[in-house]
């Protein structure tokens, strides 16, 4: 059976060969000369430390911190690789009360027919996540929308069972605007007015752009980009043990 060692020499060298054939290897998070910028880099070796927590004692496995951002350290390019990626999944996994949302624009809904109390919100192409919605009728703030495929869903067609002002529904779905399919939020329902009076979502976002308005989830960004290379490598007890660390991070915020 092949050793951690083996299994790093094999994925360096699968590197190289990449980073060869790539030329410079440089991308849209790297800057010029085939470097990584040193905002990224940062959050790069914080990946290195936690990587060197969970590597089984014995195996002589170092993920060294970088004091340059060169690319061509094997390492460095599978992490930037996997970066950004580990940023979407904590974006989607973390508690809404520790992400920072951005605000929406959008000051109206639009209903589904003439006279309705429900209606509709079209969503911003780059919506990833849920904030809070409200709209200006509603008691309470919705901040998980419900989805087509939700039981729930099938009562919002009955005027006596659908979400109304003191226990509003949103539904995150899809609709057909002049041949164009563009995600929306349903809500149901308002009393007298469709006015919105907040749309707070998340957005994809480089991780040197999440950690910028978001330092706390550092540590919980650095075990999720951890627990993904352990995956990579073929090791699945480290990669658990580096997902179970998400979890106790986001516990103590």
């Amino acid at each position: 059976m092949a050793t951690l060692n083996d299994q790093r020499i094999q994925y360096e060298n699968k590197l190289k060969d990449l980073l060869s054939a790539l030329g410079s290897g440089t991308g849209s998070n790297s800057g010029s000369g085939g470097t990584i910028l040193d905002s990224r880099l940062s959050i790069i070796n914080f990946v290195k430390a936690k990587l060197d927590e969970i590597v089984p004692e014995g195996e002589g496995v170092t993920f060294k911190l970088s004091d340059s951002p060169n690319i061509s350290d094997p390492y460095n390019l599978l992490i930037n690789a996997h970066l950004d990626e580990a940023t979407k999944d904590v974006i989607l996994g973390a508690p809404l009360s520790v992400l920072v949302p951005i605000k929406d624009s959008v000051t109206t809904g639009t209903p589904f027919a003439s006279g309705s109390l429900q209606g509709y919100v079209s969503l911003p192409n780059d919506f990833l996540r849920l904030s809070q919605f409200k709209m200006a009728d509603w008691e309470r703030i919705v901040e998980i929308p419900i989805t087509p495929t939700d039981t729930l869903y099938k009562s919002q067609s009955n005027e006596f069972l659908r979400g109304g002002t003191a226990k509003p529904v949103a539904v995150l779905s899809w609709r057909n605007n002049s041949g164009t399919v563009v995600r929306i939020l349903e809500y149901y329902s308002v009393l007298n007015t469709h006015n919105v009076e907040r749309l707070f979502y998340h957005v994809e976002k480089t991780a040197e752009d999440f950690i910028s308005v978001n330092p706390n989830l550092l540590p919980s960004l650095a075990w999720m980009c951890a627990g993904k290379i352990m995956q990579i490598l073929g090791l699945q007890i480290p990669m658990q043990m580096a997902m179970e660390q998400v979890k106790l991070s986001y516990l103590n915020l």
